[in-house]
């Protein structure tokens, strides 16, 4: 499923394989945090670029450092599931105007990749567990929510 996901993402526009896999690992790990369920089976591993899923890296790794080709098909023909076409294009208009570099940064930035190198640097497994993902998006979240309701939180607590 990592391959589809990544062939709509390819239908919004041409990108280099680490944009790609950015682009891929928010959407695996914000589907896991709203909707409590995979997007996909595959994996992220710490990379040192970042979060990086082997097979979809396998796949487009001729293309190096140059863009992988625009998919020249409609999200509807790719992804029959509405929810998910919306779900990805939401993901796409959040994240897709940044840049590889800044994308790298904000993924490298966040605890699942710090915590998953972590385990790396002591030789265990290097993979992105799920718990640590929604834990930190989670937290994202609240934070975000906090900065721009706390006063309507003031506000209705005041009148309980």
């Amino acid at each position: 499923m990592v391959f589809k996901i990544a062939e709509a993402i390819l239908s919004f526009d041409s990108m280099t394989n680490q944009k790609l896999q950015k682009l891929c690992y928010f959407s695996y790990a914000w589907y896991l945090t709203f909707f409590g369920e995979k997007l996909f089976e595959e994996k992220f591993e710490a990379w040192e670029n970042g979060p990086v899923c082997p097979e979809l890296h396998k796949k487009y790794e001729r293309y190096d450092r140059m863009l992988i080709p625009r998919v020249n098909r409609k999200l509807e023909t790719i992804i029959d599931q509405k929810e998910i076409q919306e779900f990805l294009q939401a993901v796409y208009d959040a994240h897709g105007n940044l840049k590889e570099e800044e994308l790298i940064h904000l993924a490298c930035s966040e605890e699942p990749w710090i915590k998953a190198l972590q385990r790396k640097n002591n030789e265990e497994p290097f993979t992105y567990m799920d718990d640590d993902i929604i834990h930190w998006n989670t937290k994202k979240v609240l934070r975000e929510l906090n900065r721009e309701n706390i006063s309507v939180v003031y506000t209705i607590s005041k009148q309980l």
